[in-house]
């Protein structure tokens, strides 16, 4: 079965609507009556996403000088932004955390991709940008077409695996062989049938081509460098047998110095156990 990028998200049932609980909040912040105890009453109906986000709000990721106890005041603290990009980025993990793939255990897949959310977070901060978690929601999103590929064509995605192992190729050129696309371009359906903001399709397209998007090509570069960080310091692992290569010109676009190396590093190892930690068990609970 080749198919389409689109016929493929067709197949996936529920899969190809996001989580519920980010359909709610985003009627609920749609409202201009809504305060922050109604977004927070909405992330409370479920127990472990409320236990996630209070955990990543007193990490390293925020660092407040006071302990923060209850959902309301996470939400005026952290925003409705970022509190409803985390939210999605939580659920997401629970919502494809069965996905049958011999090649890669899902645990190491999304450790993975919280390392590119947290590496792309850090980088984002670096340039003092306001809503650093909608890099970090791009971040985790960016590899879950592969997870579509898994579900709905997991004999030619496993032949993808075995082209680039065999011949030394990044995994995104064998699954365009293969497929005559690649989990990018899956990605980006997905995003788009799920209605989220442009920002995440074009991320998910182009991250191991940054350079080739046309309206955020800065955003999309800050997951390319995210994404080889995670794959050089193997936190995690994609499912893909050869690293892709970094693009030298989407590194150079970031303005990273070379002595800002070994403290941007320590950050985002820092903060990827925190997520690891945060999210990871509400997945597994579930």
């Amino acid at each position: 079965m080749k198919g389409s990028p689109h016929s493929l998200i067709d197949g996936l049932g529920s899969l190809a609507s996001p989580p519920a609980i980010h359909q709610e909040l985003m009627r609920v912040i749609a409202r201009p009556t809504s305060s922050a105890s109604d977004i927070a009453d909405v992330i409370g109906r479920d127990p472990a996403l409320s236990a996630s986000l209070l955990r990543l709000v007193n990490s390293s990721f925020f660092a407040f000088s006071r302990r923060i106890d209850d959902l309301g005041t996470a939400v005026m603290a952290v925003g409705v932004s970022q509190i409803r990009d985390l939210a999605l980025a939580t659920s997401v993990i629970s919502l494809f955390r069965d996905v049958p793939a011999e090649e890669v255990s899902m645990e190491d897949f999304w450790k993975h991709s919280l390392a590119t959310a947290v590496g792309s977070r850090v980088l984002a901060s670096m340039r003092q940008e306001f809503n650093v978690e909608s890099l970090f929601l791009a971040g985790l999103l960016h590899d879950l077409g592969r997870l579509v590929l898994f579900l709905r064509a997991g004999q030619m995605m496993s032949r993808s695996i075995r082209e680039a192992r065999d011949r030394g190729v990044a995994l995104h050129q064998a699954e365009a062989e293969v497929f005559g696309f690649h989990h990018g371009d899956v990605g980006q359906a997905l995003m788009e049938r799920w209605n989220l903001e442009e920002l995440f399709g074009e991320v998910a397209a182009y991250h191991h081509a940054p350079l080739q998007s046309e309206r955020f090509p800065l955003e999309t570069a800050t997951v390319h460098a995210a994404d080889v960080i995670a794959n050089l310091l193997r936190w995690g692992h994609s499912g893909a047998p050869v690293a892709a290569p970094v693009s030298p010109r989407a590194w150079k676009l970031l303005g990273v110095k070379d002595d800002q190396i070994p403290a941007l590093l320590s950050v985002i190892g820092r903060q990827w156990e925190d997520a690891v930690d945060g999210i990871i068990p509400a997945s597994r609970a579930a």
